[in-house]
């Protein structure tokens, strides 16, 4: 999930400050802790000590070699639990998530000699298994560690400056006010402080050892807020269905109180799992600020959000077999304009929940989970990007009402500095529209307050400009 996903990039970029030791050749013992041991280890450290006491457990509870011939007894090397082994054999496990510079699609091996013996080192004549491929932190991966922890700052960074963009639209130009705009602030307002967040946890939290170490409250406390935000960005996506399957197929809620109804559930109901999860993390799985991954306690808010999405998608599939059925059976104009509010929803819907989809299958190739890993870090930290911009700015209302605006603009500074000119010769009306028309210059249309409409001849691109600049105009030039 885009949580997990997330923490797995930060554990990355925690390496790079603070890589693992190389394996000594010679032994495989139990890693030895630094002085000052960062996090993410002494989190290793306890899934060591779990896994020790699985394998301690699983041998008691496993028969004996059913085989013929001599074996290598089932053991623990200090890392990892092996079985009974056949002679002759190699045997193969996957890498241990221990410590964050681990593959984990990496294999360790361990060898059984012809004569039923674990494979030992011949410089300390001790057993050994094969850890080097775990931690051959190669400069490509740490490329790749540098590039998914800048593009989280970048996409989180554009996310905020666009969305504050279109908040200020929103909140500037009165005549955009709607239903639906409100809608719309809310939700930017989510992703902004959500991406405000993540930011925070990249720059300060995350690569500071000590203050992981040291365990403050408000490290818990900012984290809880990320939970909340991220399930507020989801429910106000549901909120934008809502709305459209009201508008467009049947009521959901009451007339009277719906924005009420919209503002308990997009921010009112996130808080219900996020106060769950807060209780039950402390009480069940206090880890440090919170960071570790490895809970199931994470789907008391994830669970709701996946809920959401799809309510939100058949939702919006009934929405459209609705729009349609009319089109073809009474060709409405407004169900034309109804589908074009549906279609920027639609697009949103399976694009910032594809991570709670496709995240558990990633691919076990390199090249393609290398491309799995870029598309996803992109989907998840441009999402405040993706849905200003699909929200606002490819909204035809919001443009043309920017286009106005710099038009009106355009006309207050040249109206301003005209007056800065020199006073030209006067020249009568017919003698300026006669120049006008000679240079072949569109003339200009007069309207009061409403703009006229232009009749079957006026020429396209004439602009309309209200009577009171003209009147202001000529008594500066007077």
């Amino acid at each position: 999930m885009k949580f997990i996903l997330s923490r797995r990039l930060l554990a990355l970029f925690i390496i790079l400050n603070h890589p693992t030791p190389i394996l000594p050749a010679s032994s495989n013992l139990t890693y030895q802790p630094m002085d000052h041991e960062p996090f993410l280890y002494m989190l290793g450290r306890k899934k060591l000590l779990d896994a020790q006491y699985k394998c301690y457990e699983r041998m008691e509870q496993l028969p004996p070699f059913q085989g013929e011939g001599p074996y290598c007894n089932r053991t623990w090397d200090g890392w990892m639990c092996w079985d009974d082994t056949p002679a002759g054999a190699m045997s193969y496990q996957l890498c241990p998530d221990y410590f964050p510079d681990f593959d984990p699609m990496e294999k360790v091996s361990k060898y059984c000699d012809e004569r039923g013996v674990w494979f030992k080192h011949p410089e300390n004549n001790r057993t050994w298994s094969n850890y080097t491929l775990c931690n051959a932190f190669t400069p490509e991966k740490l490329q790749n560690a540098f590039v998914l922890y800048y593009l989280a700052l970048v996409g989180h960074s554009m996310s905020i400056s666009t969305l504050v963009i279109s908040l200020g639209i929103f909140v500037f130009f009165r005549n955009l006010a709607c239903q639906r705009v409100t809608l719309h602030k809310n939700m930017f307002l989510t992703y902004i402080l959500n991406s405000i967040i993540i930011i925070i946890q990249l720059v300060e939290i995350i690569p500071n050892g000590e203050l992981v170490r040291r365990d403050p409250v408000m490290c818990k406390i900012l984290h809880f807020f990320h939970q909340y935000m991220m399930a507020c960005n989801y429910f106000w996506m549901l909120c934008e269905g809502i709305y459209l399957h009201t508008l467009i197929v049947v009521a959901v809620f009451a007339e009277g109180q719906r924005m009420l109804w919209y503002y308990l559930l997009g921010w009112g109901f996130p808080l219900v799992p996020t106060i769950i999860h807060a209780v039950t993390r402390a009480l069940y799985f206090n880890d440090n600020c919170w960071l570790s991954v490895d809970t199931h306690l994470l789907y008391i808010i994830h669970g709701p959000v996946m809920a959401a999405l799809v309510v939100n998608f058949f939702f919006l599939l009934n929405i459209v077999r609705v729009l349609v059925t009319k089109m073809r059976q009474h060709h409405e104009a407004e169900s034309y304009m109804y589908l074009k509010a549906v279609k920027a929803t639609m697009i949103l819907v399976p694009l910032l929940g594809i991570q709670f989809v496709v995240f558990p299958w990633r691919p076990s190739n390199k090249l393609l989970g290398k491309i799995y890993d870029y598309l996803m870090h992109s989907l998840i930290h441009f999402q405040g990007f993706f849905v200003a911009t699909i929200y606002c700015f490819c909204n035809n209302e919001v443009q043309t009402t920017l286009k106005r605006q710099w038009n009106q603009f355009r006309i207050q500074w040249s109206q301003r500095w005209g007056r800065r000119r020199r006073r030209r010769p006067r020249r009568s009306a017919s003698r300026t529209a006669s120049a006008s028309a000679e240079a072949g210059q569109l003339p200009v249309y007069i309207c009061h307050q409403e703009l006229r409409e232009m009749g079957p001849h006026s020429p396209e691109g004439a602009e309309s400009i209200p009577m009171n600049v003209l009147q202001q105009e000529q008594e500066s030039s007077a």
